[in-house]
């Protein structure tokens, strides 16, 4: 398919982008606890945090005049999915190998949301499960789902960002039973965690998570509120987004959105 032609918002984009992305990283460089060529924003002072909500609108505008408005209506139909069949769209990975049994299109009990994807595993053994949305390839995107941690030994669940092969991405991870929000970067099928921070997490309730990648960027929000800012300054490379949970949990998720930056020309729809 050959490339669009840019209008006039995205050139607008571009030029913002341009100049505000160095007053950003000068600004959030100067409170980013650094380890090994990687930081995060967390634990802050008091009055670190009044000049840190000085910098985030900026931020805000930016990510949101860098979407336009074709690619803001990123959300997942799921009233269209077969109920009792895994959701279209999507490829799974268990351990590094493909595996679509553990996950189903389900529908909700009387006063939900009406359908959703379920992640149901089978053994206590830590495994990994991916389901990856097949129709886009990006490097920088936003990505918002909704999950309920309904039960498990170690109920957890997230958002895989850059997918480049089932043993290599960005994971951003929530953990009922550590309560902690965590930024991870999982290399030959090992995680190494680049930041985190404490979180409530509960089970049994919808919560909703969210994370926007852009470059080196990774900005987190949990239940509709920011949590989290962390940076990797390593190769950015694109690659495929999705779901993820692990082990022998039971997880639910709904009102999956996954839309690329305008400022992303890697980013497409279908290939």
């Amino acid at each position: 398919m050959p490339a669009a032609t840019p209008n006039f918002s995205d050139k607008l984009a571009c030029v913002i982008d341009a100049f505000a992305r160095p007053i950003l990283l000068k600004a959030a460089s100067f409170f980013t606890v650094r380890h090994q060529g990687r930081g995060c924003l967390r634990h802050l002072q008091m009055n670190a945090r009044y000049r840190i909500a000085a910098v985030l609108p900026t931020l805000t505008i930016c990510v949101a005049m860098a979407v336009p408005e074709s690619t803001k209506a990123g959300s997942i139909d799921l009233s269209r999915q077969q109920v009792g069949s895994p959701p279209r769209d999507f490829e799974f990975w268990r351990a590094g190998q493909i595996d679509s049994g553990h996950w189903t299109v389900v529908r909700e009990a009387a006063g939900d949301s009406g359908i959703s994807i379920q992640q149901a595993g089978a053994d206590r053994v830590a495994r990994p499960t991916l389901a990856l949305y097949t129709p886009l390839s990006a490097t920088n995107a936003r990505v918002r789902m909704r999950f309920k941690l309904i039960e498990g030994s170690m109920p957890s669940a997230g958002i895989a960002v850059r997918v480049t092969s089932p043993d290599d991405y960005y994971l951003v991870r929530i953990s009922a039973f550590e309560q902690r929000l965590s930024l991870l970067h999982v290399i030959r099928g090992t995680p190494e965690e680049i930041a985190g921070v404490d979180a409530d997490i509960a089970q049994n309730r919808w919560q909703t998570l969210e994370v926007v990648a852009n470059g080196g960027g990774f900005t987190i929000s949990l239940d509709e509120q920011w949590v989290l800012t962390a940076f990797d300054h390593g190769k950015v490379v694109g690659g495929r987004f999705g779901i993820w949970s692990e082990r022998d949990d039971v997880t639910r998720f709904d009102q999956i959105e996954i839309s690329p930056l305008a400022s992303d020309i890697r980013g497409r729809f279908g290939g």
